[in-house]
């Protein structure tokens, strides 16, 4: 009997010191900004310590796709990055959204925000059934909207061949 007693004594011990180890869903830890549980993506994707302020940074982007909804094309390009701004022009970007708004009305969704360096945010957006790519860049201590290649590539052949490419892809919403 006291043999028995001391061998269940022992396997009790034994399985609550194995029980008391990490869970099996907690043995990598998420990387900052995902949620608990959540595993790190695929590839090189190493924390950035001390990384940017995404909380500033999707300010700046919640503030480009409010205006972009509401219509304020100017406001919009202001919050662009320089470099985008040398690939489109203002008056471009205006009138190309004045002759067939896409965006105006409906809010933008964030899909996913990815912190990739210290001066750099990636997103993921959707608007309706449109799912689109930009970032955001911190130029001095202001974060910079940058529109990402799909929009500076529509605009590359000028504003009037940007208007019909949206008129003949009926993508043009009540403005």
């Amino acid at each position: 009997m006291r043999w028995t007693t001391g061998a269940l004594i022992g396997a009790a011990i034994v399985l609550f010191a194995t029980a008391c180890g990490t869970a099996p869903d907690q043995g990598t830890p998420a990387p900052p900004g995902t949620a608990p549980g959540a595993s790190a993506p695929a590839g090189d994707n190493t924390p950035v310590p001390n990384g940017p302020n995404v909380a500033e940074a999707l300010d700046t982007a919640n503030k480009q796709f409010t205006l972009l909804a509401s219509g304020d094309w100017a406001g919009a390009y202001a919050q662009w990055t320089d470099a985008a701004k040398k690939e489109v022009k203002k008056q471009d970007f205006e009138k190309v959204n004045k002759a067939c708004p896409v965006l105006k009305g409906e809010q933008i969704q964030l899909q996913d925000v990815k912190p990739v360096g210290m001066e750099l945010v990636e997103l993921t957006w959707r608007h309706g059934e449109t799912v689109g790519h930009s970032a955001l860049r911190l130029s001095g201590k202001t974060w910079q909207y940058d529109p990402g290649g799909e929009t500076l590539a529509e605009y590359a052949s000028g504003a009037d061949a940007a208007i019909a490419k949206r008129k003949a892809d009926n993508r043009c919403t009540a403005s």
